[in-house]
């Protein structure tokens, strides 16, 4: 299964290449993350069901929390084995659906069906559609927790050298004068480096502040 840290190069590419508004870049992360919901048969126990089906390029054991997490806080749920049933009340109405959640190559399958023929389609659809946004926040949260760990990590380097490359050097002393010329090179690398980091993360953050 593919991890975050392993997507995230993949979504430096993206971010760097988007173009147009922060909806359009949302928009082209959520095509590599998510497939498009679609209606396929699945069988438990033998029994053949009709669901919505979506494919996720995340790992397992992220998606199953966080549905776990959403399925809590819309109302109550029960897993058994592979099965996770949830049951929604509102306003003296009830809706009952379950899920499976399986591996296909890199990607997870989540499935959805109210074992009725998807007669609540919609608000099925619309239960797929809220968890595509949290697991988009959820993407965007560690990819920020990535770059300011890269920025931490960047700025003690840059500390490093400055503090310890000499501020007054003869500029005709052998090898000091290499290790002076090197360091102040290492020091514009990581300059640009940071600048880059922190553009990169302003971008990321007005992604997940865009999600609504």
């Amino acid at each position: 299964m593919i991890s975050i840290k392993k997507l995230i190069p993949i979504l430096i590419i993206i971010s760097n290449n988007a173009l147009g508004n922060i909806s359009n870049d949302n928009s082209q992360i959520s095509s590599l993350i998510f497939s498009n919901i679609k209606e396929k048969k699945i069988e438990i126990d033998e029994v053949s069901y009709l669901a919505l089906s979506l494919e996720i390029l995340l790992p397992k054991k992220i998606v199953q929390n966080e549905l776990e997490k959403l399925y809590n806080k819309i109302g109550k749920f029960k897993k058994e084995k592979k099965v996770i049933t949830c049951e929604v009340r509102s306003k003296g109405e009830s809706l009952s659906f379950f899920s499976t959640i399986e591996k296909n190559k890199k990607k997870v399958v989540l499935n959805v069906s109210d074992g009725e023929e998807l007669i609540n389609r919609v608000s099925l659809a619309n239960v797929l559609d809220s968890f595509k946004k949290i697991l988009m926040r959820r993407f965007l949260n560690d990819y920020i927790k990535k770059i300011e760990d890269d920025i931490s990590k960047t700025d003690k380097t840059q500390n490093r050298i400055i503090r310890n490359n000499p501020k007054k050097l003869e500029m005709n002393i052998g090898i000091l004068y290499n290790i002076y010329q090197r360091n102040e090179s290492k020091k514009i690398r990581l300059k640009a480096s940071l600048e880059s980091l922190y553009e990169e993360l302003d971008k990321v953050k007005n992604q997940f502040n865009s999600i609504k």
